[in-house]
């Protein structure tokens, strides 16, 4: 079989999507509602999951469904993923993706509902990968809700390589250039996490909590 490139490579051999998941992402069409997970970090998501003995998972951002069915497909019988996207038309998109006893969509401002998970935490993985501008203000209520071993995963954290240059491209505000810098910096405490930041597609910061 001939190979386009390495991440065609990757992707055929460790990451081959399901129909499922093939069909979520080509009805993904917009400019503006682009999936930014890739199946190798979907994968990779699996991965950690079964790595950590993930059995609860919150999501925050879930556009279209698309890393949340990877998520879904790897936790074990009684496992379940609370995911929460703001945008009504995306989460009516995402409901008829969703369907799998596994998941609870949750419709509305994260701020405004996570408060609502209290009562089921502490949780084993929360993954990030919503509007930038409030990644501090999730990681906040992710510091506090997670259990002592659990995973705390952000995506998009390169912020289009704009988090490592000195000058700011023109598609990134300084608001959220700032807040994800200061993201990286407080999963990056040694003290706190055992943490990295993976240079994927558009970047995934990595963080095991240990305190």
């Amino acid at each position: 079989m001939q190979y386009q490139d390495r991440l065609d490579y990757i992707r055929h051999l460790f990451a081959p999507e399901t129909p499922q998941l093939k069909a979520v992402r080509e009805s993904t069409t917009d400019k503006n509602d682009q999936i930014s997970i890739h199946p190798e970090e979907g994968k990779l998501l699996q991965l950690l999951i079964r790595l950590a003995g993930v059995r609860t998972v919150v999501e925050i951002g879930t556009l279209s469904g698309y890393s949340t069915l990877w998520m879904a497909d790897a936790l074990p019988d009684d496992g379940h993923i609370y995911t929460f996207e703001k945008d009504t038309t995306r989460a009516a998109r995402a409901a008829t993706n969703l369907r799998h006893p596994k998941i609870t969509l949750i419709t509305g401002d994260a701020l405004e509902t996570l408060h609502s998970l209290h009562p089921k935490s502490p949780f084993d993985m929360i993954f990030i990968d919503a509007d930038k501008l409030h990644y501090l203000h999730y990681l906040d209520w992710a510091e506090k809700h997670i259990r002592k071993g659990g995973l705390i995963v952000g995506d998009n954290t390169l912020l289009f390589d704009a988090v490592w240059r000195e000058a700011l491209p023109d598609r990134i505000r300084q608001t959220a250039l700032q807040a994800m810098r200061e993201f990286n910096r407080r999963l990056a405490d040694p003290d706190k996490y055992t943490s990295i930041l993976l240079p994927t597609t558009e970047g995934m910061t990595i963080a095991r909590k240990e305190f």
